[in-house]
């Protein structure tokens, strides 16, 4: 129902974030691939429900500051949806906060936001 390219979040508690992608979307945890750059000891991959590829990744909010790396949490991510009428119902009967459908012109999108307040936003399949 729900797929992404890639969508990138750091969080200060990672395992309440962890909870939160499972129990909304459905994700499966997954290791991370030894060769993706700039890995953190935090770092989560998390897979899609039927998708095989690893979409999202979660890291410590500590850790990316320690680092030196810019914050991933400050950009909008996106989330793909075939039937966004689907997907609304499907997030709200798990308890997810969401926008009303919104019809931004040339794509329509609802918008939701996780434990740490990042804005996710859910779209039409263009």
């Amino acid at each position: 129902m729900f797929y992404s390219d890639s969508v990138t979040l750091a969080y200060s508690n990672l395992e309440a974030a962890r909870h939160w992608w499972i129990n909304a979307f459905d994700c499966k945890v997954a290791d991370v691939p030894a060769d993706w750059d700039c890995q953190l000891p935090s770092d989560l991959a998390l897979q899609l429900s039927g998708h095989d590829a690893l979409a999202i990744l979660l890291s410590s909010r500590a850790e990316v500051d320690q680092a030196g790396f810019a914050d991933p949490s400050s950009v909008s991510s996106v989330i793909f949806c075939g039937n966004l009428n689907k997907g609304h119902d499907h997030l709200t009967s798990r308890r997810v906060l969401t926008g009303p459908i919104r019809d931004g012109g040339n794509k329509q999108f609802f918008e939701v936001r996780d434990t740490e307040g990042n804005l996710i936003e859910i779209s039409k399949e263009p």
